[in-house]
């Protein structure tokens, strides 16, 4: 399940939560229990390893 970041329109507040790919609703904040959230845009992680991966080597030898 996803991680998304959300933002409370009432109290300001902004939360993560673990939602399903099916969730349509957006959660209500938990700090005042306003149903007025929107999703952020988040930035995402990539990882990078020296080590040989699924696709082959990466990094110098």
């Amino acid at each position: 399940m996803p991680i998304y970041e959300f933002e409370c329109g009432k109290c300001g507040k902004s939360f993560e939560i673990l939602m399903g790919f099916n969730e349509k609703e957006n959660p209500r904040c938990p700090e005042c229990d306003s149903k007025k959230t929107k999703r952020l845009l988040s930035a995402f992680s990539t990882g990078s390893s020296k080590r040989d991966t699924a696709c082959g080597p990466t990094g110098s030898t």
